[in-house]
């Protein structure tokens, strides 16, 4: 598509391919900055993609150097099997930035891409430069209620039950407060118009 393009004409972002045992997951890198640390690590939050952080990359790209990807069942890593967890998704990313040379990341995560980071900084705290969560929530038993996580278990068939106009309207104007996030999510979202039952699954 032309956004895709625009991406990769934008930021010279350079795409690749990590398998895992559920699936493949796509990510785009470039190295090619005047400072080699720390290394910027941009994970997209639940049904976005890597064009949630267009403009941070452009913006950082000359500066440090930068990762991004389509998290596990999302968008380019797409199809991929729902047998994993958060455990899974920060031992996968580990292993990429491994074997990429991102020794020093600085994690930035919207909603459950801090998840992940969260996450990953249990595991790897000597190799986490940084972390910054963005519109995400501690992970932590105490700050969750009992009722809080009996209804998470139930989001599923809620989301069955809610047409998709509506989700689609919650979705896009409720996470941003500019024209341009709106649209940009809105446009994330309608890579699963056709596909209604991977987004509740998600």
């Amino acid at each position: 598509s032309f956004s895709l393009f625009f991406f990769f004409f934008l930021t010279n972002m350079t795409e690749k391919i990590h398998n895992t045992p559920c699936g493949k997951i796509h990510y785009w890198i470039n190295k090619t900055a005047h400072n080699s640390t720390p290394q910027l690590v941009f994970l997209p939050g639940l049904t976005a993609d890597h064009r949630l952080f267009d403009k941070q990359i452009e913006y950082f790209k000359s500066k440090y150097p930068i990762f991004v990807w389509d998290a596990p069942a999302h968008a380019a890593s797409w199809p991929f099997d729902f047998n994993f967890n958060l455990t899974n998704k920060a031992h996968w990313l580990n292993e990429i930035l491994q074997k990429e040379g991102f020794n020093k990341p600085i994690i930035i995560g919207q909603s459950m891409g801090a998840y992940v980071g969260q996450v990953y900084s249990e595991f790897y705290p000597n190799q986490l430069h940084g972390f910054i969560s963005i519109d995400s929530a501690p992970l932590q038993r105490e700050y969750t209620t009992a009722f809080e996580i009996w209804l998470l278990k139930r989001m599923e068939p809620i989301y069955r039950l809610c047409p998709w106009k509506m989700l689609l309207s919650s979705g896009s104007n409720g996470v941003s407060t500019t024209e341009y996030g709106r649209q940009l999510m809105l446009d994330m979202m309608t890579t699963y118009n056709t596909d209604k039952e991977r987004y509740t699954r998600l």
